[in-house]
């Protein structure tokens, strides 16, 4: 007997109708057999968590899930931490339930010893408290990737490092953790990176000796093949059957994401009544269940995509102020140009010369938009994002190809089953409050 929820849907949790895909599953397995590191990316909701966690159950390995405000020192207190060793600094010890933000870098770590006959313990033995593990107090930098990996050596953990929510650091801390990142991999400390981007080699642009020593294993594109397996697998754990009619009409509204496809499966399922493993085979076959989902959804996922279309384009509005003429706002215009595009402008992802010819079509201050402002606006959209708390990110360029790119799934969705036009009306002209 299974859940709804357990089956169809997105979910941090695994979920029993999980396909293997040939060119996303046997290589992942095959990065585990070598001495890479792994890096893992695509848009949100696209099954990056699902695959990693499949073959490295987080509970048994280390996660570390970052945040806009992670630095590299935070990750290496984190993972010493999960590994059982203790940060001290000042005489204060820093465990991993504080707050880890500050501290230098140069500190004592305390490693576990069972027992008290432990030999080579060159900085002392500090007791714990009644039963607890003695422990051996060694200095070290946790800026060098060498010492935290004589210390997980030291301790004899083996498991695989996981850093979730690779995107939301800045572009400065992912420089310096590619780096970083080389140097474990010849010191035999295994990372999977998960990232919401679309661009190959986006590790190697930071560091480029990191192209022959990691694997990068991108999990889009799904085919509609994919889309039928997913839904038959779930069906047979529900035993329930889908009509050929439902199964093409949900493909194509998913536009390519797996997450609004198993989100649309979840809602027809619910809409049907069946919230479990039914006694007897139910077919699954009124269109009108699949449209109503249809326009839960649009109204769920249009709440988020407005509020985050309004934040970026009340970003950054003082830059490119010229005598008395208005800045240049060109958030607003970049929120704006997308919007005008509509489904078939993005679906590809937009050129930047296009954008930059578009707005300086409609800005009214055209012939001021340079080269130079688009470079600064499209490089700052990731951090835009994060400081107006958009999570995921919605879209991302790319640098390498000059492409700005939808990294939000269910963005597509959004647009296609949106009004623009009103979309568009309602969110403020930064012209008309000055």
């Amino acid at each position: 007997m299974a859940k709804l929820e357990e089956v169809f849907g997105v979910s941090a949790k695994p979920i029993r109708s999980y396909v293997e895909r040939d060119e996303v599953d046997t290589r992942f397995r095959e990065a585990l057999n070598s001495d890479k590191q792994i890096i893992v990316y695509g848009s949100s909701k696209q099954g990056k968590t699902a695959l990693v966690s499949k073959y490295l159950p987080y509970d048994k390995n280390l996660l570390v899930s970052l945040t806009p405000k992670t630095t590299v020192l935070d990750i290496y207190h984190t993972i010493l931490a999960g590994s059982g060793i203790r940060i001290t600094t000042g005489g204060s010890e820093k465990r991993s339930s504080e707050a880890n933000v500050g501290f230098s870098a140069k500190v004592k770590a305390l490693i576990p010893l069972f027992g008290s006959g432990e030999a080579g313990t060159e900085g002392g033995i500090k007791a714990g408290s009644g039963s607890e593990s003695q422990y051996e107090e060694v200095p070290i930098n946790l800026e060098l990737p060498q010492h935290i990996a004589e210390l997980l050596k030291k301790v004899g953990s083996t498991k695989w490092i996981i850093l979730e929510n690779f995107h939301y650091l800045n572009d400065d801390i992912q420089k310096q953790f590619a780096f970083d990142l080389r140097a474990f991999q010849e010191l035999g400390v295994r990372f999977v990176v998960l990232g919401v981007w679309r661009e190959k080699n986006r590790m190697a642009q930071f560091n480029g000796d990191l192209l022959d020593r990691v694997v990068e294993i991108p999990v889009e594109p799904w085919t509609e093949v994919d889309f039928q397996r997913v839904a038959r697998k779930g069906a047979e754990v529900l035993r329930i059957s889908f009509s050929d009619e439902i199964l093409v009409a949900t493909t194509q509204a998913s536009f390519s994401s797996i997450g609004v496809f198993q989100e649309l499966l979840k809602g027809i399922c619910s809409e049907a009544e069946i919230f479990e493993t039914q006694d007897q085979t139910v077919e699954v076959a009124d269109m009108e269940k699949l449209g109503k989902t249809m326009r839960v959804k649009a109204l769920d996922y249009a709440a988020r995509h407005q509020r985050a279309l309004e934040a970026i384009a009340a970003g950054h509005t003082t830059g490119g102020a010229k005598g008395d003429l208005p800045p240049l706002y060109l958030p607003y215009y970049l929120v704006r140009v997308v919007l005008e595009s509509g489904y078939d402008g993005i679906a590809s992802g937009m050129r930047r010369s296009d954008i930059h010819d578009r707005i300086r079509t409609i800005h009214h201050r055209g012939d001021d938009v340079r080269a130079s402002d688009m470079s600064n606006l499209l490089a700052g959209l990731a951090n835009l994002q994060s400081v107006k708390s958009i999570s995921p990110p919605i879209i991302d360029y790319d640098s390498q190809n000059r492409l700005l790119q939808v990294v939000d799934s269910t963005f597509y969705f959004f647009i296609k089953n949106s009004d623009l036009k009103e979309i568009l009306d309602s969110i403020q002209n930064p012209l008309d409050v000055r």
